[in-house]
């Protein structure tokens, strides 16, 4: 193994282990129990509109590497 390997898998496990132990803690109701909280039901775009977007961006990305 490389000093690569050694250092982003070093730097993988910590994180992973960082995240377990955070992930324990739970938030106060002070932060859940909101006035002004999201409402997560709505939606703001379609389905639709985020296909029909994400079909011109590539279209318009793959015009653009043609053409260069």
């Amino acid at each position: 193994m490389d000093a690569n390997t050694l250092l982003f898998g070093s730097l993988t496990l910590i994180s992973v282990a960082a995240f377990f132990f955070l992930g324990r803690f739970k938030a106060s109701a002070k932060q859940t129990e909101r006035d002004d909280r999201i409402d997560w039901t709505k939606r703001r775009f379609s389905l639709w509109k985020i296909f029909l977007y994400s079909l011109v961006l590539v279209a318009g990305v793959v015009l653009v590497t043609t053409l260069v």
